[in-house]
């Protein structure tokens, strides 16, 4: 670091910083914090707040913390508008949603429902729900007489979420190996105060996974590809899961890690 000593102010002036108001100094208005030249940086001052921001372009680490070994441990980064933090740099606002089933009775081929936030099926009154029998679930579903059991299967979403991650672990109740596919989906929910309220439609593949060799000797554990990440406000998310073997019992834990865009 260099140093000062020695050198007129008419040789260093472009190095010392100031405040923009030249009149009042620091006060209880921002002023922003300028070399000897004039030139503003990032970065202004008042007798209560402190203030970022960029003055010409916004970037990835426009605020960082960094520890003795380099490492980041809190990021702004303006670019994206989010913020970081941990040694995972994981987002600030990082939340866990989670769909889960208990001896799922399923149709080989079928995609069903995963219930949400803890419903379940063994030992309740709740039905299993099918979406179609094709290579991915339905993108509309009109389920009539059966749409009070969405209720328990879908997460309504309450921001706009980016989608970062999905994993699940899965198992069947036989000796057989099993072939399951997992899909991540979201949809539109019809809520127009009629009598169609509740169907869903423009479906969309957020993400999915395979587990192959599964039984109940084992729990296989699957990190699912994104295909997309992002989920509107209001849009709702459904996970489905479909045994494609045979008609052994699927339990399973899905959870999926998003941030609030």
């Amino acid at each position: 670091m260099g140093s000062l000593a020695g050198k007129s102010p008419a040789d260093t002036y472009k190095s010392l910083l100031k405040v923009a108001d030249e009149t009042n100094g620091v006060s209880t208005t921002l002023s922003a914090i300028e070399d000897g030249e004039g030139t503003s940086s990032c970065l202004s001052i008042s007798d209560d707040n402190f203030n970022i921001q960029p003055q010409n372009d916004n970037t990835t680490s426009t605020f960082r913390v960094r520890d003795t070994s380099n490492n980041t441990i809190l990021a702004a980064d303006t670019s994206n508008s989010t913020v970081k933090v941990g040694s995972s740099q994981a987002h600030a606002n990082t939340q866990i949603l989670e769909f889960s089933a208990y001896r799922l009775v399923p149709v080989a081929g079928t995609h069903y429902f995963i219930p949400c936030s803890g419903n379940n099926f063994a030992g309740s009154a709740l039905a299993e729900v099918a979406c179609g029998t094709g290579t991915d679930p339905d993108t509309t579903l009109d389920a009539g007489a059966t749409t009070d059991e969405l209720v328990n299967m879908l997460f309504l979403a309450p921001y706009n979420l980016t989608i970062d991650g999905v994993k699940f672990m899965v198992s069947t109740d036989t000796d057989t190996d099993t072939t399951i596919n997992v899909h991540l989906y979201k949809f539109t929910m019809t809520n127009a105060g009629g009598t169609s309220d509740g169907n869903l439609s423009s479906g969309t593949l957020l993400a999915n996974g395979q587990a192959t060799n599964v039984d109940r000797n084992v729990l296989k554990t699957v990190t699912a590809s994104i295909d997309s990440s992002s989920v509107s406000a209001d849009e709702v998310i459904a996970c489905f899961v479909e045994n494609v073997t045979n008609t052994d019992d699927i339990n399973i834990r899905v959870q999926v890690k998003y941030h609030i865009a």
